[in-house]
Order: C-alpha cells, then sequence, then structure tokens
C-alpha cells in the first residue's frame, strides 16, 4: 500500500494506491480522495488567480483567436500533449521518488516552462494546475523569449506579459504597424484596460527562434551529474544535414513531417475576420512519437471542450458507452444514473458533437504520425541466406531515412521500434516468430517480467532499437535500468553534480545510456532462422515482416505504477491505450518454396 501526498497549491490531497505485480500482470486497486466541495470564496480565489496567470502568459485558447491554423495545428501536437501525458507525469514523479526528491522541477522545465516559472510543484495534478501551465509547450514558450539559453535543458525565463504585451517571432514587426496603423479597419486595441479587440502591442524579431540551437534548449537534455539524457541536438550538429544547412525547423515545420519540403505562404493571422498580409508559414504540428492516452475531451486542445465543461467533468462522461449518440439515447433507460454535469440529453449530444471533431483531429495527428515516422525509418532489403529442407534463413534490414539525427533520437531509452517477424507453413501454421508481445504487452526482451518469470522465452532473434540505460551496481559493475537512477552503497540516491571532470568520459561513471539506434543514413540487419525441427516440410513458407513503432514499453508503466497515473488512470489502462496506438510503419512479405 502507498501513501501520495500532492500539494495542489490550495488543498493536501491524500492519494492511496494498492498496485503489485503477480505473475507480471498488472493488477492495480486505486482510489481517489475526493475533492474538496466548491464555495463561493474558493471560486472567487480561482477566478482571481485564473485572471493573474493569464496577465502574466496568455493561454493558447486567447491567441488561437487571431492565430486559428496555428492554435489548430498546436492543438494536436506533441508539444501540446507534453504536459498533459500522464506517462510523462508518472515518470517526472517516479524519479523523484527514486531520487529522494533531488530531480526537483528538472523534467518539468522542458515539459512546462510556464508551470516552472509559476513555480508549481511538479506533483500536482494536471486537473489542478492552471490552463496555460497544462498547455505544455504553449505559445508564449516560444513567443516570450527574448534571451538564447543554449543547451540549458529546458530552464527558460519566459518574458511575463497580458496579451497586448510584446511578442517574439522571426519577422519583425512591419506587418504589426500596418495592423496598427489601420484601428478602423481591424478594429483593435493596444491598451490592456480598454474595450475592444486586444493585440499585440508589438511583435520583435528574435533571429534565434529559427536557428537549430533554439530547439537544442530542450531536445539536448543533461542531468546535473552530467548523465546524457537525451542527444537530439547533439546528433544533429554533427550530421550531414547541418553541414549543408538544413535546419531542424526546415524538416519539422514544413509542409511534409520529417523532410525539408518547404514551407506554406499565407496569413499569419485573421484579425476580426480579415486577414494579414501573405508571409511564410511554419506549421506547428510538431508530429513525432507519442499518442495521447487520455479522453478526448481533454487531448486535443479545444476551445469549445473548454468552455462547456472541466476536466474532471470531461473524465465523467463515458463516449465510449455512445453518450450522446441516437443509437445509445434512444435505447437508455430513464432511471439509467448520469453525472450531474451530464445529465441532460442535449448537453450529452453537444458534448458528443465536439468529441466528433476531436476524433478528426486525432486521426489527423495519427496521420501526421506516421508520416514523420516513415520519413525516418525504412524498411529496406530483405536478403534470403537459406531455403531448403535444412532450415530458413534471412536478413532484414531496418535503414535510418533521415541524415538529420539518430533514430530513434531524444529519449531513446523509452522509444520502442522493432521489427516483427512471423514464418508460417502451405497451412498457415507459425512455426517462428519474433517481435511478438508476452501478455503484459511487452516484447520478450531482457525487461519482460514473464521472460524474468521464466513463462516465456526470451526473444534471441529481436530486432529492436530502443536504448538500454545502464547503471553502476553495488558491486562495481553494471546493471540495465528502466528507469535510470543509480543506487550508492553509503548514501540515498540522488542526483547531484559530479565531483569529476566529464571531458574524456562524456558522461559519470555512474549511468550511461547504452543505444541501440541508428545513425544518419545509416542501417541495421535482423537476422532470423527456421530451426528444421520447426517446419512441417516441404511447400510454401511465408514470412510477415513488420516495421512497428510504440512510444513507451508496458514495463515502463510497470516500473512506476506505484506513483499512480493522472487522471484516475490505471496502469492497466494506460498500457491498453499504450499498446492499442501502436503503428505499422512499413509491412512486407517473403515467400521460401521448399523443396
Amino acid at each position: 500500500m502507498f501513501r501520495l501526498i500532492f500539494w495542489t497549491g490550495k488543498n493536501w490531497l491524500l492519494t492511496q494506491a494498492l498496485a503489485v505485480v503477480v505473475g507480471a500482470t498488472i493488477i492495480t486497486s486505486p482510489s481517489f480522495a475526493a475533492k474538496d466541495e466548491d464555495s463561493a470564496t474558493e471560486s472567487a480565489a480561482a477566478a482571481h488567480q485564473e485572471l493573474f496567470a493569464e496577465a502574466q502568459y496568455p493561454s493558447a485558447s486567447t491567441c488561437g483567436t487571431c492565430h486559428p491554423k496555428h492554435f489548430r495545428e498546436w492543438s494536436v501536437s506533441q508539444h501540446a500533449y507534453s504536459q498533459l501525458s500522464p506517462v510523462y507525469l508518472s515518470l517526472s514523479n517516479k524519479i523523484n521518488v527514486l531520487s529522494n526528491g533531488s530531480n526537483g522541477d528538472f523534467c518539468m522545465r522542458c515539459h512546462n516552462q510556464v508551470g516552472a516559472n509559476l513555480g508549481e510543484n511538479p506533483f500536482d495534478s494536471n486537473l489542478t494546475r492552471h490552463p496555460t501551465s497544462r498547455e505544455g509547450i504553449t505559445c508564449v514558450v516560444c513567443h516570450r523569449l527574448n534571451k538564447s539559453y543554449n543547451k540549458a535543458s529546458g530552464r527558460l525565463s519566459l518574458v511575463e506579459g497580458d496579451l497586448t504585451a510584446p511578442v517574439f517571432g522571426p519577422a519583425g514587426n512591419a506587418e504589426m504597424q500596418r495592423i496598427l496603423s489601420l484601428p478602423g479597419e481591424y478594429k483593435v486595441v493596444t491598451d490592456a484596460e480598454a474595450s475592444g479587440r486586444k493585440i499585440h502591442k508589438e511583435a520583435r524579431q528574435f533571429a534565434p527562434i529559427s536557428d537549430p540551437l533554439f530547439c537544442g534548449t530542450c531536445h539536448d537534455v543533461t542531468l546535473f551529474n552530467g548523465f546524457r539524457l537525451e542527444e537530439a541536438f547533439s546528433e544533429y550538429r554533427t550530421s550531414p544535414a547541418a553541414a549543408r544547412g538544413t535546419t531542424c525547423q526546415d524538416c519539422h515545420m514544413g509542409k511534409e513531417q520529417g523532410v525539408a519540403s518547404g514551407f506554406e505562404h499565407g496569413p499569419a493571422a485573421v484579425v476580426g475576420g480579415i486577414e494579414t498580409e501573405s508571409r511564410r508559414l511554419t506549421s506547428h504540428t510538431f508530429a513525432g512519437p507519442d499518442y495521447s492516452v487520455i479522453h478526448p475531451g481533454i487531448f486535443p486542445h479545444n476551445i469549445e471542450a473548454q468552455e462547456i465543461a472541466t476536466l474532471e467533468q470531461w473524465l465523467q462522461f463515458n463516449h465510449e458507452a455512445g453518450w450522446g449518440t441516437d443509437e445509445f439515447e434512444d435505447e437508455v433507460s430513464d432511471d439509467y444514473q448520469f453525472p450531474e454535469r451530464w445529465a441532460f440529453a442535449d448537453d450529452r449530444y453537444e458534448a458528443r458533437d465536439i468529441l466528433e471533431v476531436q476524433f478528426e483531429k486525432l486521426e489527423f495527428a495519427r496521420l501526421k504520425r506516421l508520416e514523420v515516422l516513415r520519413n525516418g525509418y525504412i524498411l529496406g532489403d530483405i536478403v534470403t541466406n537459406r531455403a531448403d529442407s535444412g532450415g530458413i534463413s534471412f536478413s532484414v534490414q531496418v535503414r535510418n531515412g533521415t541524415d538529420g539525427h539518430n533514430v530513434p533520437t531524444g529519449f531513446t531509452g523509452e522509444r520502442l521500434v522493432w521489427l516483427e517477424v512471423i514464418v508460417r507453413d502451405r497451412d498457415g501454421k507459425v512455426v517462428f516468430v519474433s517481435g511478438d508481445r508476452d501478455p503484459n504487452g511487452d516484447l520478450r526482451d531482457g525487461h519482460s517480467s514473464y521472460v524474468h518469470a521464466g513463462e516465456v522465452e526470451l526473444d534471441q532473434h529481436l530486432l529492436s532499437l530502443q536504448s538500454y540505460f545502464v547503471t553502476q551496481n553495488g558491486r562495481g559493475g553494471e546493471i540495465e535500468h528502466v528507469i535510470p537512477i543509480p543506487y550508492p552503497i553509503i548514501s540515498l540516491p540522488r542526483v547531484l553534480p559530479s565531483p569529476v571532470s566529464l571531458v574524456f568520459t562524456g558522461e559519470p561513471a555512474t549511468e550511461r545510456n547504452h543505444k541501440r539506434g541508428i545513425e544518419p543514413n545509416g542501417e541495421r540487419w535482423g537476422h532470423y532462422e527456421v530451426d528444421p525441427s520447426e517446419m512441417s516440410g516441404p511447400g510454401q513458407y511465408t514470412a510477415t515482416v513488420k516495421l512497428i513503432q510504440q512510444p513507451a514499453p508496458v514495463n515502463l508503466l510497470i516500473a512506476m505504477q506505484d506513483v499512480g497515473f493522472d487522471y484516475g488512470l490505471t496502469p492497466a489502462q494506460a498500457r491498453d491505450a499504450l499498446v492499442a496506438g501502436a503503428q505499422v510503419l512499413w509491412e512486407r512479405e517473403l515467400k521460401f518454396e521448399i523443396e
């Protein structure tokens, strides 16, 4: 039994969670303390706090009024999901538990700079955070920066101010000056106290926003002790793409996700229904390997969804049961118990209409995710080495489709990309399999609970590009860890600055990242052998080869399930959503004639 206490800024919440692994199967029984009853005083305080925070850091919903295209793209992006992700939040909490709190707000610095600037507690649930904070890497995170921080692992000081305060971008102030010179046409005001359509006083040019090093501020992550957790920018800096001048923005903010494809042109804003002058437009979709495992009423960000219900109320809306559809509403009994917010059918229909838009956005995000991943991972040649009565042997090539960085990149210790290979005989019977899952949903690798329990065999042929974190154990050797926190002999585990120079070693002796990905323009080969004893005689054999991607392994959820998951998610629910979202990037079939 675990007791977790979270400081919400107003109250202490006591959470009890029972979580055990029995036979490697996740079993959980969470119970969450109910929130205090609303009072007029608390409501007024919350409203005051929200207005104050909006005056410091405007919400993306506010920006979306004049920048609908940018908001629509951002709302489904990895940036927009960075703080809402329950997997991220639990990992941050678990690392702090393992490191006795010494990791502090380190993860939060990149995932939620507004929250870090506001001094929010890293343990807070997203249900209690300010709306701008839970937007993660929101508009003001990039457009309220006026200094270059280089590789600062996300420690950024955002310029405070309400909507009328200056913003910072690549283009400068010429178009803004033109709009302000025509207040009668655009009907705008720059006085925060005046009535009317408020707009920025100035758009200051900030050239570093177009430089790859701007991305490196968060996409190179080095812990206090010198452990290089993520090296996307460092990989890029020494890549062929960097040598020829192709930037991060060229590939990840252009027309096509993952390749330098040029940019759209059009109005950067629509002010009072009037478009601004056409210019180069960067995409703010920022597709990547993650996908949402939370309620669709909460993500993607949706202004209408935020207006009709709180996050807690959306969590009560059972969209999977069909609420708000004719099929459900025509058959529902009169004594069906709905939560108070959804007691009326009209409200449920309105919510369903919003969710239909959400599902369209999620499908758009899925296709963009598939686009960037297929540009990064290529299923290459398949070579048959042997196919006769003595067995079948073949090799499969996986290539890096980009020359800008490794694949996977970023947090490679949780990025799953692997080959699933199944060979069937002439009758369709499976005679060989690699890259399949254990009953928990994990690959049969060294982190599988079922492999450790001896209930399934280790996959000797597995080609997985996931990195392994390796830490020094108490006897001086090394051991693989799902979460890389070293365990010293003479003190409690904690993350402290390295006491020695790391110029020559590059990383501390206590832990390292054993990368198994593919370098720019590189390749990896998987080798597969079907033993003749497994074959069923002559005939045609068929091998199905799939290259599959999943943002994180189930064993990561198991490793941190004792701290619980946000939104009341159980580990099993998080696992099911994670596994269900895995995407097949490429698939190919190979036939062997055995005489």
